[in-house]
């Protein structure tokens, strides 16, 4: 008997450390969207696909320099350093590449 709690014992020890490991990979990962945030919060992103070809065009509100890279299947083009105030279009066949997202701050 003193046998089976000793071992329920260190089965729970176990798990409790498992997750205190599995949580902190979690923290760091929202506070880098947190810091990667305020430019998403304040650019305005608009993608739409025509018959030929797929487009995403970034537009800097910010008013401070941003950079980002558009996320698509396949290769994903430059990072992208945009001043306050303009724009810029990436476009790429409908076939190419399916669209992902951007990623913030990769400059």
């Amino acid at each position: 008997m003193n046998t089976m709690i000793k071992l329920s014992t260190a089965i729970a020890a176990g798990a409790l450390s498992l997750g205190a490991l599995s949580a902190a990979p979690v923290q760091a990962a929202t506070t880098g969207a947190t810091a990667a945030g305020t430019a998403a919060g304040c650019a305005k992103v608009e993608h739409w696909t025509g018959r030929v070809t797929q487009s995403v065009r970034v537009t800097n509100r910010c008013g401070r320099t941003i950079s980002y890279q558009v996320k698509r299947r396949g290769p994903d083009p430059r990072c992208t350093v945009l001043a306050n105030g303009r724009s810029y279009t990436w476009q790429w066949t409908r076939w190419g590449g399916q669209w992902q997202g951007i990623r913030w701050n990769c400059a």
